[in-house]
């Protein structure tokens, strides 16, 4: 345990030639002992980000660094730590008054194992990120890359402005968009709130509350056990939502370029329409809204 801040900086751990004069590489490596409940921050200019809950006491930091020499000496990896929590940074240091688009320059994978009992606090300028194996809460952006998250017990957040997300075997608040990709979603339990401005939808075997949202795609969900409430919308595409046939809901369920159908028996409010929906399925009970724009929508009972 350090007793005070303690700065490691990437110190060109190695440099060599791989192909070519300007060809390079170089490593950063640092380990620090933890105990669990503590945070584990990442904040990089680019990268991608793989970090993995472990049963060890400790934090584990490798970043892999390849490119043209004159970036990758210029790429500084520092790492900090204070009490239990440790915070790393990648900056790429600036030429004159601006930044190149060092993604495209860089090739910088970081590594990290910490243990599974933790906080996560991440950010990329370009980069995907996948989590696995952690008990605590996630949030972070990149504004470039793929999200995935697996085995996550804690509410997590986060957001992409260009891939695609996918959470599978997690339980808690799960916040997730993305400006430009697809998410799919598999094993959850909690509120699954999920939004995306160019992609479909999936998700399934969710027990709890959903809400599903995108401006360009279908969307699918499928519940398990009681109704917590689904709020689905599309703008663009088809929405089915399966539900077991003893679910007791209220339904609002509507389209403007297509039809809506449901396969269990509906206790309408007011008349009957092929656009709309709007009644009770088993007497009642959590809300379904489901809307599109220009689709179908369909609500289907299975067993």
């Amino acid at each position: 345990m350090h007793s005070a801040i303690t700065i490691f900086s990437a110190l060109a751990l190695f440099v060599v030639s791989v192909s070519g004069a300007e060809a390079g590489q170089k490593k950063f490596h640092q380990t620090y002992q933890v105990t669990p409940g503590g945070k584990f921050t990442l904040e990089t200019d680019c990268g991608s980000l793989r970090i993995v809950g472990t049963s060890d006491k400790a934090v584990s930091v490798t970043a892999d660094i390849e490119g043209r020499d004159k970036d990758v000496a210029g790429f500084e990896v520092t790492a900090a730590q204070q009490g239990n929590d440790v915070v790393v940074k990648g900056k790429q240091e600036k030429q004159g008054s601006w930044f190149r688009n060092w993604s495209s320059e860089l090739d910088v994978k970081f590594t990290v194992q910490v243990p599974r009992q933790y906080i996560l606090r991440l950010n990329t300028s370009g980069g995907d990120v996948n989590i696995s194996s952690i008990e605590g809460s996630v949030s972070g952006e990149t504004s470039g890359g793929n999200v995935s998250i697996s085995e996550v017990k804690g509410d997590a957040e986060f957001s992409t402005s260009g891939g695609n997300i996918t959470v599978d075997k997690s339980s808690g608040k799960i916040h997730m968009e993305t400006s430009g990709g697809n998410i799919n979603v598999t094993e959850v339990s909690g509120i699954v709130i999920m939004g995306t401005s160019g992609g479909h939808v999936n998700i399934s075997a969710v027990e709890g509350k959903v809400q599903a949202k995108t401006s360009g795609g279908n969307v699918l969900v499928k519940i398990k056990g009681e109704n917590k409430g689904v709020y689905a919308e599309t703008s663009g595409g088809n929405i089915m939502i399966e539900v077991p046939r003893n679910f007791a809901a209220t339904i609002e369920a509507g389209t403007n370029g297509g039809t809506v159908q449901c396969d269990l028996p509906v206790t309408m409010n007011g008349k009957f329409d092929m656009e709309r929906i709007n009644g009770t399925i088993n007497g009642g009970g959590s809300l379904i809204h489901a809307y599109t724009s220009g689709g179908n929508v369909w609500i289907k009972g299975v067993e």
